[in-house]
């Protein structure tokens, strides 16, 4: 037997826990670090993802070949139509931040234009 270290960091929207699946059996978790115990002899499919309303996001996964005990890093995405990230600590980032910046940008720009309409009707009144 080996064992994995795993750490799930949040992206900018993420869900309330992941979901880490070894080999098919799903284990429900809350983020941060958590450890599982994995053949060392045979290669192990491991997956990432959030439990959103009624499905998941955020998926990432790798096929872990066999080896010694390893660390490894989940990085939710910043957009949730987006997949997340698995890999070496330190290695993985946040996909969709742009995405993400600019979604947030528009509904600012927006907001924006409707305090100015708001105000043009108001002093013409």
């Amino acid at each position: 037997m080996r064992l994995l270290h795993l750490e799930t960091r949040r992206g900018m929207l993420a869900a309330a826990s992941t979901v880490v699946t070894v080999d098919g059996a799903a284990y429900p978790l809350p983020w941060g670090r958590s450890a599982f115990e994995l053949p060392a002899d045979r290669p192990v499919a491991l997956q990432v993802s959030q439990a959103w309303r009624h499905g998941t996001v955020g998926v990432a996964s790798i096929v872990l070949p066999p080896g010694p005990d390893l660390a490894l890093e989940y990085r939710g995405p910043s957009h949730l139509a987006m997949a997340g990230e698995l890999g070496l600590p330190g290695t993985v980032q946040s996909r969709g931040t742009a995405l993400q910046a600019t979604l947030l940008g528009c509904v600012g720009l927006l907001l924006l234009g409707l305090v100015a309409l708001v105000l043009v009707v108001l002093t013409a009144s």
